[in-house]
């Protein structure tokens, strides 16, 4: 700086000095052409050639020594600037580096950042579809649910009913079992009270084939004491009567059983007028007794032989047809026993054979019965599960027009949500921008915005310029300055329409 200051002092003193001869050469050049007045010389200073020489010889130096003292000042300065540049250079370098490496720190800070979100949005997707798919798998489940409820439900109310039914059949066959046990006890009834009956008329009639016999016995004990013609005719007349009794004891055994009862009644009533007539005949015999008495006084002696001959033939007859009478009784009561018996075991397979028919019916009519009702469930059944089935149908289509409607009204909700938060969103914006002094009126661009889910702007870009790009970058600045803007609180639709969105950006 010394060194500078003293070349600047000398090259200064130089240019006085030259300034001084140059003045001094001027005025004696102009004494010649127009002379003046001289003035008076206090002091001067007389120079010669040498000295001049000299002294130029010195400005030359001091000049030589000046310019290069000059251009080592201007290589220093050169220099200086060039140490400077190249600092300024290294520094805006750094600066650069700096600025590229924050650049690229925020460009992987927005990669990760979108990594994170990508791989939020994944999970949450995932989470979305988890939760889609655990709800159709408890829809499904609840469905199944339903559907084995109902098939129980269903199998319960079959088992009921055919509980019911083989209550109802069981009782049905217990009412026929008891109604054809009834009809067994009032067949045994009517069979035990038939062979009462034939019991009865058993003792009944062997009763008056004693009777008979007694009788008989007593009438050959009367007709022995009777005359011969007496004793003939009554015997004539029994054995008249004796096959008159064997006709209808014939006659009782083709009929068999069913006209045993009018046979014994005929019997009966035959029997009585045999009665009758062996009363009278008895009548007759006292009436000719008592003529025979009347006539034996008069011609007892003779008589009494013929008649003691005629009484024994007569009781040799009447034995021997008593005896024929007891063979025949014994036959007829054989016949009649055996015919009984042939009733009888008729009877018992008539009856059978009508329990097992009306069994047979009872067991026909309960199967038709319990077929009958067996084809009524089953159309019932049928009934009810195309019921069933259209209640279903009716119920998924109820669904459907609910989840129709559900749908149109998320649907209508969520586009109002968002024509409500765009609407929103543009106002925050629009106020949070500053207008440009070289923004014209009618300016638009479109923006597309990130965001997290806070509503926090993550990037801005006008991905739609409007022509002037003051007034997009002015439209951007809006956008970030705007941070947090407005969001749905329905994180589906976050996700779906504001998570990267484009918005029209029209202020004017």
């Amino acid at each position: 700086m010394r060194k500078n200051g003293t070349s600047l002092a000398l090259a200064l003193a130089l240019h006085v000095i030259m300034a001084l001869l140059f003045s001094f050469s001027f005025e004696r050049s102009s004494d010649t052409v127009k002379p003046e007045e001289v003035p008076d010389i206090i002091d001067a200073t007389l120079l010669d050639d040498t000295k001049i020489e000299q002294a130029a010889q010195e400005i030359k130096q001091a000049e030589a020594a000046k310019e290069a003292a000059k251009q080592a000042a201007i290589a220093e300065h050169q220099q200086q600037v060039e140490n400077a540049r190249r600092s300024e250079e290294q520094i805006l370098e750094r600066q650069r580096q700096q600025e590229i490496k924050q650049a690229q720190q925020a460009e992987e800070m927005r990669r990760q950042e979108a990594l994170a979100e990508q791989k939020k949005q994944q999970q949450l997707a995932e989470q979305h579809q988890a939760e889609q798919q655990k709800q159709l798998e408890l829809k499904e489940k609840r469905a199944q649910e339903e559907k084995q409820a109902k098939e129980a439900a269903e199998k319960r109310q079959q088992a009921e009913q055919d509980k019911q039914k083989q209550a109802e059949a069981e009782a049905k066959a217990e009412k026929a079992k008891q109604t054809a046990e009834k009809e067994k006890q009032a067949a045994e009834k009517d069979k035990q009270a038939a062979e009462a009956a034939a019991a009865k008329a058993r003792a009944e009639k062997d009763r008056l084939a004693a009777a008979e016999k007694l009788e008989k016995d007593k009438q050959a004990v009367l007709a022995a004491e009777k005359e011969k013609a007496v004793a003939e005719a009554a015997a004539a007349k029994a054995k008249a009567e004796k096959d008159k009794q064997a006709a209808e004891a014939a006659a009782v055994k083709a009929k068999a059983e069913k006209d045993r009862q009018a046979a014994e009644k005929a019997e009966k009533a035959e029997k009585d007028k045999q009665a009758a007539e062996v009363a009278a005949a008895k009548a007759k015999a006292e009436k000719a007794e008592k003529d025979r008495q009347a006539a034996a006084e008069a011609g007892k002696a003779e008589k009494e032989k013929a008649a003691a001959a005629e009484a024994a033939a007569a009781k040799a007859k009447a034995d021997k047809e008593k005896q024929l009478a007891a063979d025949k009784a014994a036959k007829d009561k054989q016949a009649a026993q055996a015919a009984e018996k042939a009733a009888k075991e008729k009877a018992a397979a008539e009856a059978a054979a009508k329990a097992e028919k009306e069994k047979a019916a009872v067991e026909a009519t309960a199967k038709a019965k319990a077929d009958k009702e067996k084809q009524l469930a089953a159309e019932k059944a049928q009934k009810e599960k195309l019921a069933a089935e259209k209640a279903e149908k009716e119920r998924q289509a109820a669904e459907a027009a609910a989840n129709a409607a559900a749908a149109a009204a998320k649907a209508q909700a969520s586009q109002q949500a968002i024509l409500a938060v765009t609407d929103a969103i543009n106002k925050k914006v629009t106020g949070a921008w500053t207008r440009p002094i070289s923004a014209v009126q009618g300016l638009k661009c479109v923006i597309e915005v990130k965001l997290l889910p806070s509503g926090d702007v993550m990037d801005a870009v006008v991905v739609s310029s409007s022509g002037d790009p003051v007034f997009d970058r002015s439209a951007e600045n809006a956008v970030r300055k705007a941070s947090p803007l407005p969001v749905p609180q329905d994180r589906d639709l976050f996700n779906q329409t504001f998570r990267v969105f484009r918005f029209s950006f029209k202020p004017d």
